[in-house]
């Protein structure tokens, strides 16, 4: 369903022509003709008590009326986003008239449009200004849209950047190539790949995949290094190609397997992915025994039954106060601290004593469990590397 949104100001609109997508006409209020262009099937007008209704009426003949305050103030601008909010455009196509818009409200319904699309899931269609200031005799109506578009791709690179989640770009890298004529999407056949190593990429993050991870950002490297040029609508796209090799360089300048563990533990730290880091730093530790002592680090047998039986006995010595046998002490502590906190994180912190405090606690903890793992780990590697009898 199509709707059509148009702001009414109080102005003296004079007549002029304008011209929209083939349509020429000469009116005083240009809705008339953006209606023709689009053919809505529903109009709604915004405006306050003092716009000019009568040219409204005069002009378009059926209208539901929406009645705003000025936005002079705080609690007034506060009204207006109420009053928007509460329309009726869910999953409705929208198209948008800031042509006679007053002082800042054009900027705010804007910024309601990007709330049409993220909560009501409105599909944000043309957003259109009549340009009555240009010195020619005929006004185009240009459409806003790169504005929306712009942000779009903001969002996308922000969630990238807190989260590590590339699907917004993705679709949106997506959406626009698809949008392109054949010919032109096949000169741009290097950046057609793109979407969806971007998204394996957020796949294998979202599963603490590290080296299909690893994997996903050299592709996304090797991928963006064939594209010469990048069409101006899809500039936003370098952003995040650049903090993509940021990231791959920083893995390919780690040698050991356990150090590219250990970092990537901290990048989940820092995008808030807590159980993912414990779980990684958890896998950091074991993979730097084995690696340290020149052991298969993915051997699962060696990792899980033999790590763990040899990690349970010094443990157990630990609690009967003695010394440990195998492992460094503060390593041992640091393993078994983790192991604690990552058996309470998957259980959900479901128990009697579980507050709501503890999850501050255990973010708390987390943090130090990573720097401590990032001395302990570089300090011990010459006692670490006596324990391959005992593994082997």
């Amino acid at each position: 369903m199509k709707t059509l949104i148009s702001i009414l100001g109080a102005g003296n609109y004079r007549e002029t022509i304008y011209q929209f997508e083939g349509i020429k006409e000469k009116t005083d209020y240009v809705l008339s003709i953006i209606e023709k262009a689009v053919n809505p099937d529903e109009i709604i007008i915004i405006g306050t008590d003092k716009s000019r209704w009568e040219l409204a009426d005069k002009k378009v003949k059926n209208y539901q009326k929406i009645l705003i305050p000025f936005g002079k103030n705080y609690n007034e601008f506060w009204k207006i986003f109420e009053t928007l909010t509460a329309l009726d455009v869910e999953s409705k196509d929208i198209y948008l008239d800031l042509t006679h818009g007053f002082r800042s409200i054009p900027i705010f319904i804007s910024t309601v449009m990007n709330f049409f699309e993220k909560v009501k899931n409105a599909h944000i269609k043309g957003i259109y200004y009549g340009m009555f200031e240009v010195e020619s005799d005929i006004k185009p109506v240009v459409d806003l849209m790169p504005i929306l578009e712009i942000n779009r791709w903001i969002d996308g690179y922000t969630i990238f950047k807190e989260y590590g989640d590339s699907r917004k770009i993705s679709s949106l890298l997506y959406e626009k190539l698809s949008s392109l004529p054949a010919e032109e999407r096949k000169e741009l056949s290097a950046l057609n790949s793109l979407p969806k190593v971007l998204e394996k990429s957020s796949k294998a993050f979202g599963f603490t995949a590290l080296q299909m991870y690893e994997k996903s950002l050299r592709d996304i490297v090797d991928v963006s290094s064939k594209v010469k040029e990048v069409p101006n609508d899809l500039k936003a796209v370098e952003f995040l190609i650049d903090e993509i090799n940021k990231i791959s360089d920083d893995f390919k300048n780690i040698e050991k397997e356990w150090e590219k563990q250990l970092k990537l533990a901290k990048i989940y730290f820092d995008k808030n992915r807590y159980s993912q880091s414990l779980t990684t730093l958890r896998e950091a530790l074991l993979t730097y025994i084995l690696e340290e002592n020149e052991i298969d680090w993915k051997d699962t047998k060696k990792r899980e039954n033999i790590l763990g039986n040899l990690i349970s006995e010094d443990i157990e010595n630990l609690k009967k106060n003695k010394q440990p046998v195998f492992f460094p002490k503060d390593l041992l502590q640091l393993i078994d601290s983790v192991r604690e906190l990552r058996n309470k994180t998957n259980h959900g912190f479901i128990g009697r004593n579980s507050k709501e405090e503890e999850i501050k606690k255990a973010v708390e903890k987390l943090e130090d469990y990573l720097n401590k793992a990032q001395i302990i780990l570089k300090m011990n590697k010459t006692q670490i590397k006596k324990m391959k009898n005992f593994i082997e």
